[in-house]
């Protein structure tokens, strides 16, 4: 990375995009830059504060302070990512960095937690590094940039769980739609045999401010898959975020086009908070409790900066964004969940929720490598340092994936599941639901995600206090269903590999694991020893009907049975949707804020909100 790192210096923050402009739009929002952070340690009262400065938690809270009317604090346990990994997170090709499954060798801990699994006993009781961004933009500031949207089905199934026809796709898709600013791909700068099929018809022209584009460079090896897809009979796709997945496209990445730079909440929704909006923002704050009266009404959270707690009063409500581990480990050290685990550690229990912890889902995923003439090894990427810089052009600007196909792999004449498990997946999932997806890597590798899982995995704590690490258990590939699936999806790759296509690109042919894994028995021993995970943790606090004894939080994202409480984020979402969830965490947080502000008080109570925003702000100052 030196070569990178001396030669390219992208600036810390949000001020990666906006540069030396900065300080200049701050004086014109009457306030000094860094009025736009909260004081710490200091005792401090918002109408709304959000727990978490990830994918959602910035996306709510910049859409809630835009109305002026109303203050907003968001907490976040990290900083800025920009600093804390240089410009790593920020250049597409590197967006592996720090996400090493296997051990926490090279884990940076300025961007992630460091969690660790459980051993897994199904997986040779390896324990795994559970990847969490711990930074301002969350995951999103350490994903593999794909963007894609679920799917007609599966948004419909959503609306069914949880009782609630506005999740449906047609009524859900504005959502969708609204925090993106979508840029067609660039022809001049793309090789001819790798042309986009513009996703222009799942856009809208002026939407928000997350960039979605294609790299500036392709990897000549994409161009071999296309026809290799087609030979196992999948249908190329207009793009992969109209609401149908099944068949194959260039993959829309969350790529920032003028800077060929990683789009996430940070550099998106946050910098556009602090250029037009009061937004106040604690970084390097982690919250330890929430905080409820004798009405289970849930009236701030204590923060920890430095050792030195402080309190942050809500007027209105807490949102809690902190993610598929940190939502759930939180509202149980505040005292909701399972009143048995509670009880246990002798927290006081504000309300018996079974269901938090609960219900995680993943996407499993493993490596079919082979040896190709494009295959560009990772230590050789600072070779193409200069063209990044100055042409905005080269490897550095593709996240890594040339190609995303999705598919049903059970009912290939191929795949060997039993009849029973074919079944049980097409009962359990809609039929416009893939089974698998399909990358191509530049790395010279088919990556093989399993989309429609029966294992489900938990999160719970063993101590009171929210600094001590909770217990995690993903519980991959625990369901032999979930096994068949895997060998289903390995055989569709050999089937890939036997086309006239792919056969000359893979000169070698394959190396890991090699022609000698034959049997069902061989190839499923051969991926429990390497199968690791997408980082597509989600459903920890799921959505559902109020008689849903496992449901957390109702379709508005309420916690059940306390009050001013929501969750918001992908551990709210009432199962893994299909492909990226990044997209549907971005709907949530645009749909949820709509519904907070169409619902505001009347004129004259944000009158009165207004005036307490001015005492709000006058505080700050001083206390600066």
């Amino acid at each position: 990375m030196g070569l990178i790192r001396n030669t390219l210096v992208l600036a810390g923050a949000a001020l990666a995009q906006a540069q030396s402009t900065w300080p200049f739009v701050a004086f014109q929002n009457q306030q000094l830059f860094g009025s736009s952070f909260g004081a710490p340690a200091v005792n401090a009262s918002y109408d709304y504060v959000i727990v978490g400065g990830g994918t959602a938690g910035l996306t709510i809270a910049t859409r809630l302070a835009q109305n002026p009317n109303i203050t907003v604090a968001v907490v976040e346990a990290g900083s800025f990512y920009e600093i804390g990994n240089s410009n790593v997170s920020q250049i597409p090709a590197f967006d592996a960095q720090s996400a090493n499954a296997t051990s926490l060798i090279g884990v940076n801990p300025l961007i992630d937690w460091r969690f660790t699994t459980t051993p897994q006993p199904q997986l040779n009781n390896k324990v795994f590094h559970f990847v969490r961004g711990k930074c301002l933009g969350g995951s999103s500031a350490r994903n593999y940039m794909l963007y894609n949207r679920a799917t007609v089905g599966a948004m419909q199934m959503w609306a069914d769980e949880v009782g609630d026809e506005s999740f449906e796709w047609n009524n859900i898709l504005q959502y969708y739609q609204k925090s993106c600013n979508y840029t067609m791909a660039n022809a001049a700068l793309r090789p001819a045999n790798q042309s986009v099929a513009n996703d222009t018809g799942a856009f809208i022209r002026g939407g928000g401010p997350l960039h979605i584009s294609y790299p500036n460079w392709a990897n000549p090896l994409g161009s071999y898959y296309p026809s290799a897809y087609e030979q196992v009979g999948l249908k190329p796709l207009p793009g992969i975020n109209t609401g149908e997945l099944i068949g194959w496209a260039v993959p829309t990445s969350v790529l920032d086009p003028e800077h060929e730079t990683r789009s996430s909440s940070e550099t998106s929704f946050l910098n556009l908070a602090l250029q037009t909006t009061r937004l106040q923002v604690y970084t390097s704050t982690l919250v330890q409790q929430i905080l409820f009266d004798s009405n289970k009404t849930a009236t701030g959270v204590i923060a920890q900066v430095s050792g030195l707690n402080f309190t942050l009063t809500a007027r209105k409500e807490v949102i809690l964004s902190a993610g598929a581990v940190q939502s759930p480990q939180l509202l149980q050290v505040s005292g909701i969940g399972p009143a048995s685990t509670l009880q246990s550690l002798g927290i006081p229990v504000v309300m018996d929720l079974p269901g938090v912890g609960q219900n995680m889902q993943d996407n499993p995923l493993f490596f079919v490598s082979y040896s190709t003439p494009y295959t560009i090894p990772a230590a050789t990427l600072n070779n193409y340092a200069p063209e990044y810089i100055f042409n905005k052009t080269g490897p550095l600007t593709n996240p890594g994936t040339q190609t995303a196909a999705f598919d049903k792999a059970l009912d290939k004449p191929w795949s060997n599941a039993s009849a029973a498990t074919t079944q049980a997946f097409a009962d359990a999932y809609p039929a416009d639901w893939p089974e698998v997806q399909l990358f191509a890597s530049s790395t010279g590798a088919t990556l093989v995600g399993l989309l429609t899982t029966f294992s489900r995995g938990n999160i719970s704590i063993n101590s009171t206090s929210i600094n001590s690490p909770p217990i995690i258990s993903p519980n991959w590939l625990q369901d032999p269903r979930d096994q068949e699936l895997a060998v289903a999806a390995f055989r569709y790759v050999r089937q890939l590999e036997n086309t006239t296509s792919l056969r000359q690109l893979l000169i070698n042919g394959e190396t890991n694991p090699g022609p000698a894994v034959q049997t069902d028995a061989q190839i499923l021993a051969w991926i429990k020893n390497v199968v690791t995970s997408l980082y597509h943790a989600s459903a920890t606090c799921k959505m559902g009907r109020s008689n849903d004894t496992m449901a957390v939080v109702d379709s508005q994202a309420r916690v059940f049975g306390v009050n001013n409480l929501r969750v918001v984020d992908v551990s709210a979402m009432p199962f893994l949707v299909p492909g990226q969830p990044q997209s549907a965490v971005y709907m949530l947080a645009e749909k949820i804020s709509a519904q907070i502000l169409s619902g505001l008080s009347s004129s004259s109570s944000a009158g009165v909100t207004s005036h307490m925003k001015r005492l709000d702000d006058l505080h700050n100052l001083v206390s600066a």
